[in-house]
């Protein structure tokens, strides 16, 4: 079974080597993701005969070498993003209600690594090869970093630690700086409290 594509629409104005698609599967997955994906619009190349699914959510593309399935089977996660798209925009009715969908943005919980890794954010230990993380507060090994026009010592990347700091509510953890020796976002607003590991801040 397969469904209505839109148009792979794009900024671009240069010439492109492939043809719109107005069909594709219903379900797209690839090893390494998590979830099954749903396609909005695809692509055939001309020259080479691959084709190329863009996914509702955004998170990119697959292409004919992935997964293709009418339904995932039972069990198997569906991006809720995909599919809440997909059905809003009339691609298809709604999916069966047992269907277990995942969102999980990036934004909300905290880092796998920790976001003042290879970075300047970290107050040098006695001996000088040792740092200890503004950001996290883990004590990681220190490095120089950058080429011969941006040569710095930064802290190694690590994994977060737990005494991670609280998160800018406009910018997260994107923008960390240091202000007067504590963590800061760039926007000035001071995040010294510790985050709890669900994202949000120490205080009630």
């Amino acid at each position: 079974m397969s469904v209505g594509l839109l148009p792979p629409v794009t900024t671009s104005c240069g010439r492109i080597d492939a043809e719109p698609l107005t069909e594709g599967p219903r379900f797209v997955r690839t090893r390494a993701m998590t979830r099954w994906h749903r396609p909005r619009s695809g692509r055939r190349y001309v020259r080479t005969g691959r084709t190329v699914y863009d996914l509702w959510c955004g998170g990119g593309y697959v292409d004919d070498t992935a997964f293709q399935r009418d339904e995932p089977l039972a069990g198997e996660p569906v991006c809720g993003t995909c599919d809440g798209r997909a059905v809003g925009a009339g691609q298809e009715p709604d999916g069966p209600s047992d269907r277990e969908l995942l969102f999980s943005p990036r934004w909300i919980d905290p880092p796998k690594n920790c976001p003042g890794s290879r970075s300047t954010l970290f107050a040098e230990m006695a001996g000088g090869r040792v740092g200890r993380c503004l950001v996290c507060g883990d004590h990681q090994p220190l490095r120089a970093m950058g080429g011969p026009y941006d040569p710095r010592y930064g802290i190694v990347q690590h994994p977060t630690g737990a005494a991670l700091v609280a998160p800018c509510p406009f910018h997260r953890w994107r923008y960390l700086t240091v202000v007067d020796g504590c963590v800061a976002c760039g926007c000035g607003r001071p995040l010294d409290a510790p985050a709890r590991p669900d994202g949000g801040t120490g205080g009630s």
